[in-house]
Order: structure tokens, then sequence, then C-alpha cells
């Protein structure tokens, strides 16, 4: 990978702390949240571990997605220091340095820490403008703070519940792994003749409530309903990657990155 690459890389891997409760423990190492060490530990990655989990964390062919993996399994960065070192399943031991191990781990801990504990690349001024413009339309379906549309998931905390490469995910392949689960695109028949489209939450064999296109909650009792189809993908646009320029996206990453209820200095 050449060094503009890697650069890239460190940028979205910028120190990043660990949201309370996703670690066991955070390593008093010096190493951690180091932007040189996050570098070294970047190109470690890119040449041992990506083929494996990926240039991002996000999984390949036979290791597994460490960033989504930090969401429901408490990590803790003396244990990764020592799968690291010691290897684990079909991962081999290594025979890195401590110095080394540790950049590794800094790395690692960068890339599944809430996107919220450190300045991220780009404006977020210029992110906010996008997020409230029509290029973009995020708050045509997305609230934050309490402005903006309903149909989507609320990004209030976005960035203080995610990683940075988990909302970038989010935008550049919401239908990868149905990431918004439970918030499928559905068309509803009633026997009144009535149809509603929108977003179903909370679906029951007994009750349906539904978000339509204005925003609308609809609660419906199945018995009500002729015919209810629902997608096996998300609503949110797909063509973000191609819709907005890199810079775009960077921009609009640091203001979502800022979006944290713990936050004074959240921006909305």
């Amino acid at each position: 990978m050449d060094t503009m690459r890697v650069l890239a890389l460190v940028l979205f891997a910028i120190p990043l702390l660990a949201q309370h409760g996703r670690y066991l423990s955070d390593s008093k190492n010096a190493a951690i949240g180091d932007p040189q060490a996050i570098a070294a530990g970047t190109k470690l990655f890119m040449g041992s571990c990506a083929g494996c989990h990926g240039p991002d964390g996000g999984g390949g062919a036979r290791g597994p997605n460490l960033v989504r993996r930090s969401l429901w399994h408490p990590l803790s960065d003396d244990a990764i220091f020592s799968v690291i070192r010691n290897g684990v399943a079909d991962m081999p031991p290594t025979k890195l340095s401590d110095e080394q191990t540790w950049s590794l781990v800094a790395f690692i801990h960068a890339l599944t820490g809430p996107a919220s504990t450190n300045p991220v690349p780009g404006d977020p001024t210029a992110g906010k403008a996008i997020y409230w413009g029509a290029k973009a339309g995020c708050s045509n379906c997305h609230a934050v703070r309490g402005q903006g549309g309903s149909m989507g998931p609320d990004l209030s905390n976005i960035g203080g519940s995610r990683p940075l490469a988990v909302i970038r995910e989010a935008i550049v392949e919401p239908a990868k792994d149905l990431y918004y689960l439970g918030n499928e695109a559905a068309t509803v028949e009633l026997k009144n003749g009535q149809t509603l489209q929108g977003v179903a939450k909370n679906r029951s064999n007994y009750s349906l409530q539904l978000i339509d296109t204005k925003g609308t909650l609809h609660l419906i009792e199945m018995r009500n309903v002729k015919k209810l189809t629902v997608s096996d993908t998300t609503p949110m646009p797909t063509d973000f990657a191609k819709r907005l320029s890199r810079a775009e996206l960077r921009d609009l990453l640091a203001y979502l990155a800022q979006q944290d209820v713990r936050s004074k200095e959240s921006a909305q």
C-alpha cells in the first residue's frame, strides 16, 4: 500500500478513546492514543493483518470484523496484545517486539473507539451544510437533537456511540448486513383500501408501527392489514459513495462524529 493510502487510513484512525463500557479496561501504555504509534500500527496492520481482517478492520476471507465485534463483545487492550503475540485459533503468534505490538494495539483501539472523543479529518461546519442540504438530504429522514426527519434512526448520539468506520459504512454501504435492522422499508395495504409506505418498526404478530414518508407515526393492528410487504434492504439511498465527493464525505463524517449527547461541543 502506498504512503498516501496509509496516511489516509491513519487520518480515519486518529486517537479515539474507548466509550464507557466498550472496553473491559483501557491500557495505560503510552502507545494508546499516540498519533505516531497509531501510524506505525497502521503500517503493521496493512502488512500483516489486513489480508485476513480487511484494510479497515471490517473483516475478510478468514478474519473477523474487528470494528463491529467491539459493539457486542467488550474488549481489553491487554487481551488484544496477548492475542497478537500468542495467536488464537487460526491466527498464528507473531514475533513483533513489545513496541510494535503496542503500536498495533493502538491502531485497533483507534478503529473501535467512539468517533466523538477526538477530532476527525474534515470540516464539521462544511459537513453540517451537507447534512442539512439537499445534495445529501440526511435531515429528510434523520433527526439531530429534535430537528430533522423521523423515518430513520436518530443521530443525536451517533458520534458518541459508534466508531468512525461504522458510521462511514452506514453511509456508503447502508444495506450491508442490514445495519438498520428493524428500520426496513415497508408498504402496508389496509383492508379499508388505504396504502401506507414508510419504515416499519416494532413489528409483531399483533401490531405494527410505521413511520410514513412525512414522518407521521401510524399504529396499526395486524388484523386490519390486507397485505404487508417488507423490503430486504434499507430505505436509505445506497449511492452516497458516488453522490458525495471524498471531501464532502469526509466533512459529513466530521460533523456526525461531533454528535454526542454527553458533549457540550456537539454541533447541531
